[in-house]
């Protein structure tokens, strides 16, 4: 694993060696900081094994902007999960947002989801169908008819500035199940979001 501190300050994350890393810096790339989104959508750090398909990506956008596009009245504390609504709520309004512009993947479903002790931390699973064109080609070479993409994520309000930090880690369903997933599921233990609210007040000083 290899451990990668985000330039900006807002997070960090140990990643597989081998995985490419990439921070989106140029200013269309990075979401905009009212709407969340950008010519990436919310994305801010990628890194994966592409010949796997394996992909670990950390996204940020405002937590009232999420509520609002699904016509939910924020309340004035968001400070925690439990004060904006139940985990498999949150976590399919999350997963909404993130795959409304990925066409190619249906039948997504919530495995499983649940807050931490403080209600700061969001922990929830994704398994998805990936539509496949030929299904006996597919079938005939690997002894499946079906393809699924097994997602773990973790989202935080730890960082205190009104915005959602949350790191996705996700693979085709046999590689996850292999050792793969111990490292995928390594990085999204090791996703650590900063306080902003510390940063900005020594800045003051």
């Amino acid at each position: 694993m290899k451990t990668f501190v985000d330039p900006i300050g807002y997070f960090l994350i140990s990643v597989p060696q081998n995985y490419f890393t990439l921070r989106r810096t140029a200013k269309g790339d990075l979401p905009d900081p009212k709407t969340g989104q950008g010519r990436r959508g919310s994305s801010i750090f990628t890194a994966g094994d592409m010949g796997k398909a394996e992909l670990v990506a950390v996204e940020r956008y405002p937590i009232k902007v999420l509520l609002k596009e699904n016509g939910i009245e924020s309340s004035s504390d968001l400070s925690t999960f439990p004060d904006i609504g139940q985990p498999f709520l949150i976590a399919n309004l999350i997963n909404l947002r993130r795959e409304k512009d990925k066409p190619g993947q249906s039948n997504t479903k919530i495995t499983s989801a649940v807050y931490s002790e403080d209600g700061k931390t969001l922990f929830f699973s994704l398994k998805s169908e990936i539509e496949v064109q030929k299904p006996e080609l597919l079938m005939e070479t690997y002894g499946v008819s079906q393809l699924f993409r097994l997602t773990i994520a973790k989202a935080s309000l730890n960082a205190h500035d009104g915005n959602l930090m949350i790191v996705f880690a996700s693979a085709l369903e046999k590689d996850f199940q292999g050792p793969d997933g111990i490292g995928l599921q390594q990085s999204v233990d090791s996703f650590v979001v900063t306080d902003q609210s510390l940063i900005n007040s020594n800045r003051v000083k």
